[in-house]
């Protein structure tokens, strides 16, 4: 199967929509020989916020240590070969039509058996595990796609840790609407007897998880706001202090990003501990972790900087712009902004607004995209004004025509906002990313 027909096979798959539950996978699995099983020592990781960049600062630190890293992440930011990683080099486009070509089969025996079809995740989930098997990794850094409880990664049996950033309300039409509801799902990837670690601070869903880890019998590990300082912060990474296991960590380099980043890097930490990355390795891993389209800063033409950044939940965008503020203190910010429609908009964009002189209204790549009209029109609601350019391949050098030489450009809402932009930049070769001085 060619890398076209594998990735028309799966897109194919999304008529099956999302459908809660591990059955689908763990009988993918079986057919496949339980490839999982084959890897070395699994993290897996969820969260409502910082889960992707917690997942690459822990491959860091392991591949620092000298060992050979599996990572897989979703969404992509630009295209499918980056959810699938081995020491950070993204899966080879032959072999995603080779693993399509393995797996179709049993996904439509599955189907014709009179079982619930698979759906486009747990394929996808499946064609990891089986890559990381034949690559004989050492390690494997898991994020879940969303939830724990019933997403298809926990149909991985053996971790040898696991880790709930935080909990927020997002995704609220599949995991619910109440923070204790989102936790006891996402909780779900807790094992009997196997540490976690939470960065979690809301009470109510903190209590959920503590009594989730009772029942397990699973060390819960928790990290607080206190266990992470920033000591400087530039446009060019950050010094921070994190407090481990082993104690204090003192001028970490963390080429990353805001406040929230250190916050995350805290979780990491603890999670590199358990499965014993010395210091070297955990400060080389941090202070050159690279996670594109998270609080990345790029260089446009005529110098002018571009920040792109995910968010697309109302945490997200209150820590993008708390960080905003932190980092780049006196610039003035411009802001491309699209989001989904299936999201909290209102409270999404709320933080962002106050920080921009000017603010361009976009579609996402996305047939769940909010119409840029509809995002102005909430804009307005909130007493800021926005330009209407609906795609984003007009908008961009629109907005970085705006500009001026010392101003900030900021792009986020969401990552069908974000990937289509630095696509566009990459394509046109007039995107620099800043190395950590």
């Amino acid at each position: 199967m060619t890398y076209a027909a594998a990735l028309a096979f799966l897109a194919g798959l999304q008529r099956f929509g999302m459908k809660p539950g591990l059955e689908r996978t763990a009988a993918l699995l079986e057919r496949l020989g339980r490839p999982e099983r084959r890897v070395g020592r699994v993290v897996h990781i969820t969260g409502t916020s910082g889960k992707g960049s917690v997942a690459a600062m822990v491959e860091a630190g392991l591949r620092a240590s000298g060992r050979r890293v599996g990572l897989f992440t979703s969404p992509p930011l630009e295209r499918f070969t980056e959810r699938m990683q081995l020491n950070r080099a993204e899966i080879a486009e032959d072999e995603v039509g080779r693993l399509a070509a393995a797996i179709a089969p049993h996904a439509k025996a599955l189907s014709a058996g009179g079982e619930d079809s698979p759906t486009e995740f747990e394929v996808i989930t499946a064609m990891a595990l089986a890559w990381f098997a034949d690559q004989g990794v050492d390690d494997l850094v898991l994020e879940a796609g969303m939830g724990g409880r019933f997403d298809a990664t926990t149909a991985v049996e053996r971790v040898a840790a696991t880790a709930i950033t935080n909990v927020a309300l997002d995704h609220t039409r599949w995991l619910g609407d109440t923070h204790e509801a989102i936790a006891w799902d996402k909780a779900g990837i807790i094992r009997p007897g196997v540490p976690c670690v939470t960065g979690t601070d809301h009470p109510g869903a903190l209590a959920v998880i503590e009594r989730v880890a009772r029942e397990q019998g699973a060390p819960l590990i928790r990290v607080t706001p206190e266990d992470s300082r920033v000591v400087t912060t530039g446009p060019d990474g950050q010094v921070v202090d994190l407090r481990g296991a082993r104690g204090w960590y003192r001028d970490v380099r963390l080429s990353l990003l805001g406040a929230h980043q250190a916050a995350n890097a805290a979780v990491a930490l603890r999670l590199l501990e358990l499965l014993d990355v010395d210091e070297g390795a955990i400060r080389s891993g941090l202070a050159e972790v690279v996670w594109p389209g998270r609080m990345e800063l790029v260089r446009a033409p005529g110098g002018r900087l571009v920040l792109l950044d995910g968010a697309h939940n109302p945490a997200k965008c209150a820590a993008l712009a708390r960080a905003v503020r932190d980092v780049f203190p006196g610039r003035r910010v411009h802001l491309l902004l699209g989001v989904l429609a299936d999201k909290d908009v209102e409270r999404t964009v709320a933080p962002l607004l106050p920080l921009a002189e000017q603010i361009w209204a976009v579609a996402p790549e996305s047939p769940r995209a909010l119409p840029a009209e509809e995002l102005a029109g909430v804009c307005a609601g909130l007493g800021r004004s926005a330009r209407v350019v609906p795609a984003i391949a007009e908008a961009l050098p629109a907005a970085l025509a705006a500009a001026g030489p010392d101003d900030l450009l900021v792009v986020t809402g969401s990552f069908y906002t974000v990937g289509p932009a630095r696509r566009i930049l990459v394509r046109r070769q007039v995107i620099q990313a800043l190395p950590p001085a």
